[in-house]
């Protein structure tokens, strides 16, 4: 029996199948509408779930099975489970920061009218994904912020022109992730802050003595003072008591940081630093001072410890490590969360290496490294109140809990005084 000759496709066939294919391609994807409070439910279930992994690692450590065991394989598959669940979970409230910053445009051309002044608003990273929660809270600090641009940054056309400037002002808001966080920042081209009218109104509201020596970074710092305000009268834009403290208060809230920076003449610019997720994060488990605590791993860039002949002293109390040529200042965590009265000895210690939101290298000092694990945040906002140097706190697989480390904020609030003006000098020289 012959079979039939196959058919050539006809031009007319041909064309009839790629319409249908790209009929097929372009067809929506199937979505369905969840209630975002049964998302949040299976959040904290997915928390909950990553507690328990952790507290069969911990009965299967005290047991010492082998690492060749059954069970500890199983153990291994659970624990990437739970994070394939954990990351889609967090992929279902991930959202692009465009629909808030298209919000944030219409509240710049609002401000600019009522002004008087004629600014561009551009974005950059409108595609960046945040956390829902994170969006929807970020409304508020971020239409205070554009507002202040607006009003206090750009200057009045005539000022521009004097200035060698365009009379259009220009503002500025991005996104991006950096290390495992999310950094928004809103900047202008205006006139920057005038520290010595900032300085002025803070003596004069006696929020600081009047024989005060503050540098430009502490200068800018007072503008989050609760109530300071440098709008002479009330307007639709300022003056009305609502502060720069309401905003870092906000932001705080999401575990997150402000920081402001401004040249003279060339504008300012507000970066608010957030976590990615407010769920779960993978930390490395420390030692310190007998006391278990916990840094995020993003925040580290390195870890090592240190030889006696590399680790200096600088006036009465600060140390740093000479790390490939370079000097790092190293804050003891026993002695910043008051375990200890004095710096351990730094070389029988281990040290992680972090950078700041400005660029600048720290070495923070623990005794000792137990291991690394993913691990549930929970709010100490919400249950207690906020730690100066802690971000949030955890639930270990012992059952303890342990403080999750805010390295920024630790090393801003307690570095010793001067500290970075004799490092400057050194490395000058």
């Amino acid at each position: 029996m012959i079979a039939p000759a196959a058919q050539t496709p006809t031009d007319e066939d041909q064309k009839l199948q790629r319409g249908t294919t790209e009929k097929i391609s372009a067809s929506p994807k199937a979505s369905v509408r969840v209630d975002l409070d049964l998302v949040d439910k299976l959040i904290n279930i997915v928390g909950e779930l990553v507690i328990n992994q952790a507290v069969l690692t911990q009965c299967i450590d005290d047991a010492g099975l082998p690492e060749s065991s059954q069970t500890r394989a199983s153990l291994n598959e659970f624990k990437t489970l739970a994070r394939d669940i954990q990351e889609n979970m967090m992929a279902i409230r991930a959202q692009s920061v465009k629909p808030l910053f298209q919000r944030m445009a219409r509240i710049a051309r609002e401000a600019s009218d009522i002004a008087g002044k004629s600014v561009r608003f551009e974005t950059l990273g409108e595609t960046t994904e945040v956390d829902r929660t994170v969006i929807e809270r970020l409304v508020d600090p971020l239409t205070h912020i554009i507002r202040n641009s607006v009003d206090h940054g750009v200057e009045d056309p005539a000022r521009r022109r004097e200035a060698g400037k365009t009379e259009t002002g220009c503002i500025t808001l991005s996104a991006a992730h950096r290390s495992g966080r999310v950094l928004i920042e809103v900047s202008d081209d205006g006139a920057g802050i005038n520290r010595p009218k900032v300085l002025e109104i803070a003596v004069s509201k006696g929020l600081i003595s009047a024989d005060a020596v503050l540098s430009d970074s502490e200068i800018d710092q007072l503008l989050f003072l609760p109530g300071f305000s440098t709008a002479k009268v009330v307007t639709n834009l300022s003056g009305r008591g609502v502060g720069m403290d309401v905003v870092r208060s906000a932001i705080q809230k999401l575990g997150g940081r402000v920081n402001i920076s401004s040249q003279p003449g060339k504008g300012t610019t507000i970066a608010f630093s957030l976590p990615l997720t407010l769920a779960v994060l993978d930390g490395m488990v420390v030692n310190v001072a007998g006391q278990t605590m916990v840094v995020p791993i993003t925040a580290i860039i390195e870890t090592l410890r240190p030889k006696a002949e590399d680790i200096h002293l600088i006036g009465a109390e600060g140390y740093v490590v000479s790390i490939r040529n370079k000097l790092i200042p190293i804050i003891d965590l026993g002695q910043v969360f008051g375990h200890r009265n004095q710096v351990g000895r730094l070389s029988d210690m281990v040290l992680l290496l972090v950078e700041s939101d400005r660029k600048q290298p720290w070495a923070l000092a623990v005794d000792g490294i137990y291991d690394q694990r993913q691990v549930v945040i929970k709010s100490l906002e919400n249950n207690y109140g906020h730690v100066p140097g802690v971000a949030a706190a955890t639930i270990l697989g012992d059952g303890k809990i342990a403080l999750i480390i805010d390295p920024e904020e630790a090393t801003e609030r307690y570095r010793p005084q001067g500290q970075m003006r004799q490092l400057q000098g050194l490395e000058e020289v």
